[in-house]
């Protein structure tokens, strides 16, 4: 759940070796340049594919896959059945009380800040298991809603649209700050 230790790892590795933009080369070495070839480096090296993780692109397919899922939950709660059908209702508190003290214990932060991460991700991921589980039984009972019209791959490509631009946009987030600090 907390990509971004193993995120701010990888790019403090891969920055490790650039200088800043003052720094002049020693006798023998190359300037760093910049991505397109122009000029001295500004001491931030771009984002390669070796830095979209296999453990970034599992949680994206997972995430596309439960998205999906949910969406069914969300049409089951919101049409023919209520929330709690599936499971009974204290095992979606157990899963976001599972969430948040995972989040919690894996936070490097203490304090205000920390509990709020994880009281945010706790209720983010829990929904959308929550609603996940009950979308999946609701396939389980109705699979026409899915296979008629070929529904349920269109919703799943959206899904996985979504989810990776979700994660696109969560490293974009993390690279931004690593330039500011």
């Amino acid at each position: 759940m907390d990509m971004a230790s193993d995120r701010e790892g990888s790019l403090a590795a891969s920055n490790a070796s650039v200088g800043s933009a003052d720094d002049a080369p020693s006798t023998g070495e190359a300037a760093p340049t910049r991505a397109d070839g122009s000029g001295t480096s500004d001491g931030v090296v771009p984002a390669t594919v070796d830095d979209a993780s296999g453990y970034g692109l599992s949680l994206t397919l997972i995430g596309g896959v439960l998205l999906a899922l949910a969406y069914y939950g969300y049409i089951a709660v919101t049409g023919p059945q209520t929330l709690g059908r599936a499971i009974p209702d204290p095992f979606y508190l157990l899963v976001f009380a599972l969430f948040f003290v995972l989040e919690l214990f894996r936070s490097r932060g203490r304090g205000a800040v920390a509990v709020v991460r994880a009281t945010v991700l706790a209720l983010f991921y829990g929904g959308l298991i929550a609603f996940a589980i009950e979308g999946s039984v609701y396939l389980w009972r109705n699979p026409s809603t899915a296979l008629d019209g070929y529904a349920g791959v269109t919703v799943l490509a959206v899904s996985l649209i979504v989810a990776a631009l979700a994660y696109f946009l969560y490293l974009s987030a993390l690279e931004s700050s690593a330039v500011e600090n």
